[in-house]
C-alpha cells in the first residue's frame, strides 16, 4: 500500500525518548463522552507524555470540553474520517509509543504503565494489545474479552481480529511509519487493516490484563454490521496477495467466514432487540453480500431454538 503519511521533516525530527508515549484522541461529535475518555488518560499510574485531541469536523464543540483539562492539547481540521483524524495525530506528536483512545470510550488506570511493559518485554514488536471490558450504559452487565495470539501473528489476524478494540494497543511509532499508518480510503475496520499490515512484518504482543473499557450506545459505528462487513471484506481481499505468499489463503477464506458470521450475529442481535425497520433493510443487505452464511446462521438459530439448545 502506498504511504497515507505526510510526515514534514520525519527523518530529521526529534522523537522523545524510548519511554515515551502519547495518548491520540480522535473525536467526531461525541462532546458528551470525551470528558470522560480524557479524565481515563489523565488519571493514569504512569502519565501519558501527551495527550491531544483531534476534531475531525465535530458540529459540536470539543473545543469547551477540551479547555478544561490542563495540558491536553487540540487539533481541528475538516472532517476527513477516523484513519485520517489518527494520522494527523501520528503527525502532530513526537513520542516513540503511540496509543489512540475513542472518544466515547475509557482506558483503565494501568494501561499505559501495563502497555509499556508489554513492548518492554517484546523488543520485536510493532504492537502490543490486551483485554478489554464491555460496557453498556444503564445496564449492570459488563463483560470481558481477550483473545491471545501467539508472536508471529499474521495468520490469527487473517482468521479473526484478536484485538477486538483498538484502546488496548500500544505501538511502536517507527513501525507505523514503516506501514504507513492508517488507510484514510477506509471508512471502517481500518484498525483491522492496520493490524494485518503490521503483523505481516512483525511481531505481536499481547497480555491478558482488562486495559480498557468499550463503551456500547447507539452511536457506535461497529452498531451498523452491513457498513462493517463491507469494509471487512475490502480489508481481507487486500492482504490476498500476502496471505498467497505466505501459504495462508485457507486463513483468510475462513476470516472472511468470521466476519460474515459475526455481523449477520450483531444483526440478529439487533432484530431481537426490536429495530425491525431498520433491521428488515440491513438483513436484506446482508442476505446479498453473504447469502450462505446468513442461511447458515438463521438455521442454527432456529435450530437451537426448536431443539431448546
Amino acid at each position: 500500500m502506498k504511504s497515507v503519511l505526510n510526515f514534514v521533516g520525519a527523518t530529521q525530527m526529534t522523537f522523545e525518548a524510548r519511554g515515551s508515549v502519547a495518548v491520540i484522541i480522535p473525536t467526531f461529535n461525541h462532546t458528551a463522552f470525551l470528558g470522560a475518555a480524557i479524565e481515563s488518560v489523565l488519571a493514569q499510574t504512569r502519565p501519558a507524555d501527551e495527550i491531544i485531541v483531534i476534531d475531525d469536523g465535530s458540529q459540536d464543540d470539543p473545543t469547551a470540553v477540551v479547555a478544561a483539562y490542563k495540558g491536553v492539547r487540540i487539533v481541528r481540521q475538516a472532517n476527513a474520517g477516523l484513519a485520517a483524524a489518527r494520522n494527523r495525530g501520528i503527525e502532530e506528536t513526537r513520542s516513540a509509543s503511540l496509543m489512540f483512545l475513542d472518544a466515547d470510550d475509557r482506558l483503565k488506570p494501568d494501561a499505559i504503565a501495563l502497555s509499556l511493559q508489554s513492548l518492554g518485554k517484546s523488543p520485536g514488536a510493532a504492537f502490543a494489545y490486551g483485554g478489554y471490558e464491555l460496557v453498556y450504559p444503564g445496564k449492570l452487565r459488563r463483560r470481558a474479552n481477550y483473545h491471545p495470539v501467539h508472536e508471529d501473528a499474521f495468520p490469527a489476524f487473517l482468521r479473526i481480529n484478536p484485538v477486538g478494540m483498538h484502546g488496548t494497543v500500544i505501538y511502536r511509532r517507527e513501525c507505523l511509519n514503516a506501514v504507513g499508518g492508517f488507510d484514510p480510503s477506509l471508512r471502517a475496520c481500518e484498525d483491522h487493516d492496520l493490524y494485518l499490515r503490521l503483523a505481516a512484518r512483525y511481531k505481536v504482543a499481547c497480555r491478558p490484563d482488562v486495559l480498557a473499557e468499550y463503551w456500547h450506545h447507539g452511536g457506535n459505528m461497529s452498531h451498523d454490521p452491513v457498513t462493517m462487513l463491507r469494509w471487512s471484506e475490502r480489508v481481507f481481499e487486500a492482504r490476498r496477495g500476502e496471505a498467497g505468499a505466505a501459504g495462508l489463503l485457507a486463513d483468510l477464506e475462513a476470516g472472511k467466514n468470521w466476519a460474515r458470521d459475526f455481523y449477520i450475529g450483531v444483526w440478529i442481535g439487533q432484530l431481537q432487540a426490536g429495530s425491525y425497520r431498520q433491521s428488515v433493510r440491513r438483513g436484506a443487505a446482508l442476505a446479498s453480500m453473504a447469502p450462505a452464511t446468513m442461511f447458515t446462521v438463521l438455521w442454527s438459530r432456529l435450530h437451537k431454538k426448536l431443539s431448546g439448545a
